[in-house]
């Protein structure tokens, strides 16, 4: 019995994406962002390459964000990573977020509030969003990457 909930978990820990976009901020997984006139690198390690957006602030559908880095590995768009802060832009970006990719149930697991953080998820074939606000601090991230090439990346750096 104990095995089985284990198993079965994760998978209730995320909303099914019903039509992956197969990318995340104007890109498709795999692309190169060397051509992108919207971006530039501003770090570089090994075979991982770290984009940012040219207009500061950055955003997203026009809510403002603190800040967002773009991974490639060997070229290919594999990860983007945003901060922000206030819950004005939370819950604007978790409305946004379940409009494009479908509506959080409160109850659902891995989208409850644990304390004074919620953590959402929806996941596609191709594609993995997570949104983690953290309600003490006011601060939050938005995660958008590729199943298939950000985990090389954590396989080769770890956590980035």
């Amino acid at each position: 019995m104990g095995i089985s909930l284990l198993l079965w978990t994760p998978a209730m820990g995320a909303i099914t994406i019903a039509n992956d976009p197969q990318g995340f901020f104007g890109s498709l997984w795999g692309s190169s962002l060397e051509d992108r006139s919207d971006l530039t690198q501003i770090d570089s390690m090994d075979s991982v390459q770290v984009y940012t957006v040219l207009m500061q602030p950055p955003q997203i559908e026009g809510i403002l964000l603190d800040t967002a880095k773009l991974y490639s590995l060997e070229k290919n768009y594999a990860r983007a990573l945003f901060h922000y802060h206030g819950e004005a832009t939370h819950k604007s970006l978790l409305e946004y977020l379940e409009t494009q990719f479908g509506k959080i149930d409160t109850f659902y697991y891995g989208s409850m509030i644990r304390g004074l953080s919620q953590h959402y998820t929806w996941r596609g074939p191709e594609t993995e969003i997570t949104l983690t606000y953290h309600g003490f601090r006011e601060r939050g991230f938005l995660a958008a990457e590729s199943r298939i090439h950000a985990p090389r990346i954590m396989e080769k750096f770890g956590n980035f």
